[in-house]
């Protein structure tokens, strides 16, 4: 199968009411969402378990992916605290493949 990216991951925890208390969408514009500051470690350590890390992953780890990703377009860090933005291109291919 096809090997689950960060961005894929992120976007189906923000589809998850449950996860709200971790991460969830800016109210504008498109694409834009933010990690709590409280719960950001959590969002971390389940996509190290995903990914099928012996070591538990870090939220500083997965910034760094994430600070990765603009270099490819996909997600662009915002001037916020812990936000982040999906590229226009990137959020429209997640909604046709989730809806």
């Amino acid at each position: 199968g096809r090997r689950l990216r960060l961005f894929h991951f992120l976007f189906e925890m923000l589809q998850d009411p449950s996860m709200a208390h971790c991460l969830s969408w800016a109210p504008a514009p498109p694409g834009v969402f933010s990690f709590s500051s409280r719960n950001k470690d959590q969002v971390a350590a389940l996509w190290g378990q995903r990914k099928g890390n012996k070591r538990p992953m870090t939220y500083q780890k997965m910034s760094r992916a994430l600070r990765n990703y603009a270099r490819s377009g996909h997600i662009f860090k915002v001037k916020k605290k812990l936000t982040y933005q999906f590229s226009r291109d990137t959020l429209t291919s997640l909604q046709k493949g989730h809806g």
